[in-house]
């Protein structure tokens, strides 16, 4: 099997994957590469990894339209001064049609790589495709879902556009799909992809680096979390069942308390269910390292230290957490210009004599995730006893007592508390609060909740109107 490392591909490859910057002008693919390329299993294979490289690129967008208009990051403007405009416009909920944050190209590029999957492999003839042919279609309908569901919970109606661009007489100015419609066909995409999906690969790499059966019965939990509390759908039941199959799937452990910090600082553990992978010695590296980078540290690329960990969150966590230290830490007088300022610890890189590099794996899906999404919904279902005691083994690996917390309502807010602490910074906050109608109570203020279709889109395609409220 090919190993899960997103290298570069050949231009054959490029030119059959690639939309352009957004899905009003992708580049149709010529007759020639579709006739040329998928061959055989070697080429489905090539494709399929396009798919997970098109994810590559938004680390940072990922925990700031998770985290950034929350309560758990914040930017230092009173200590360091205005490092990032855009961040901060962020943070304050000025965001503008023009946002660095607002585009949703990424999301279409990756859609258009797998849509191209689903509609040539099929089409392959070469005997070595039968084997892979199931497990690869199951990969792509998982990528797909998962794209459309950051489109979805991002800015609410959007295009689904569910074959690749082909030719320029295809409609390039789709208008938008209501929301609740493109989640049936995640939903959809999911189940298909679990019924095709390999439980596990033969590498912990792939197996944490690729979609799995258990990725998608991860996703599906969340999806119906998501329709359940935003919606309103009371899909309760289907979010735990799904849990449960991630729950009782042996790939997947926790970590121990002893060896928490490793979930961040060592790749593909045993708790990871989807991780997007870098490496820096194949040359794949992220922003994450110095989005959060103490300023001046002796041992590092540069850092920017854009946003830093709220105080409400420093505070979050209680006497002997575990998860403390290794979630933050504090910029050192000795080597950072900024010192004693609270650091995010998840995202350090890897460290080769004096030189600090960017390729710390960002986790989508981990098992602590699931245990808690799983409570919730057995919570909701009246289920308070078995609630209580998934809350538990999350605190309990984190070296604090059971909770206290017996009824209905009471652990629902100790469930919130312990995503708020055991998922800091990876990027779930902010959709947590928004699916919970929690935001005002939370923050003390109404935020927006959907994100505005970037103005270029509109410009391209005046299909895509009307725009989100409040832009």
């Amino acid at each position: 099997m090919k190993k899960i490392t997103y290298s570069t591909l050949t231009l054959a490859l490029t030119m059959l994957a690639t939309g352009c910057s957004d899905v009003l002008n992708q580049v149709p693919v010529s007759a020639l590469t579709q006739s040329s390329f998928f061959q055989n299993a070697a080429d489905a294979e090539a494709a399929i990894i396009t798919g997970y490289d098109a994810l590559q690129g938004d680390e940072v967008r990922y925990i700031t339209w998770g985290d950034a208009r929350a309560d758990n990051l914040r930017v230092p403007v009173a200590e360091i001064g205005i490092t990032d405009g855009n961040t901060l416009d962020f943070q304050n909920d000025n965001i503008s049609t023009s946002s660095p944050y607002a585009p949703w190209s990424r999301f279409y590029n990756g859609i258009n790589r797998v849509n191209n999957v689903l509609a040539q492999v099929p089409n392959i003839k070469s005997s070595t495709i039968n084997s892979v042919k199931n497990r690869i279609m199951g990969e792509a309908y998982f990528l797909r879902a998962f794209n459309y569901f950051y489109l979805v919970r991002l800015w609410g109606a959007a295009p689904l556009v569910l074959a690749p661009t082909l030719s320029l007489d295809k409609d390039l100015q789709p208008a938008r799909t209501p929301a609740d419609k493109v989640q049936e066909q995640i939903i959809a995409d999911l189940k298909q992809a679990e019924t095709l999906l390999s439980v596990t690969y033969s590498t912990a790499i792939e197996t944490r680096g690729r979609a799995t059966q258990g990725a998608a019965q991860a996703l599906l939990c969340k999806v119906y979390l998501w329709r359940s509390s935003y919606n309103q759908t009371n899909e309760w039941q289907q979010a735990a069942d799904y849990a449960a199959k991630v729950l009782a799937n042996g790939t997947y452990s926790l970590v121990s308390g002893a060896n928490y910090a490793t979930i961040f600082n060592t790749k593909n553990t045993s708790e990871s269910i989807f991780e997007l992978q870098y490496n820096y010695t194949n040359q794949e590296t992220n922003a994450l390292t110095s989005f959060f980078l103490p300023r001046s540290s002796k041992i590092t690329t540069g850092g920017n230290q854009t946003v830093i960990p709220s105080q409400k969150l420093v505070d979050a966590f209680e006497a002997g957490d575990v998860r403390k230290s290794a979630s933050i830490y504090y910029s050192s007088p000795a080597t950072d210009q900024f010192p004693n300022l609270p650091t995010v610890a998840k995202y350090m890189g890897t460290v080769v004599g004096t030189t600090r590099y960017s390729d710390t794996n960002f986790i989508f899906l981990r098992l602590a995730d699931v245990i808690l999404m799983q409570a919730e919904a057995l919570a909701q279902l009246g289920k308070t006893t078995e609630a209580a005691a998934l809350v538990n083994r999350i605190r309990n690996r984190a070296g604090l007592t059971n909770t206290t917390a017996t009824t209905k309502d009471a652990l629902l807010l100790a469930i919130e508390q312990e995503r708020f602490v055991e998922l800091c910074f990876e990027g779930h906050r902010w959709y947590d609060l928004l699916r919970t109608g929690r935001v005002k109570a939370v923050l003390g203020v109404d935020k927006k909740a959907l994100l505005p279709v970037y103005y270029t889109e509109i410009q391209l395609n005046p299909n895509l109107l009307p725009q989100n409220p409040g832009y």
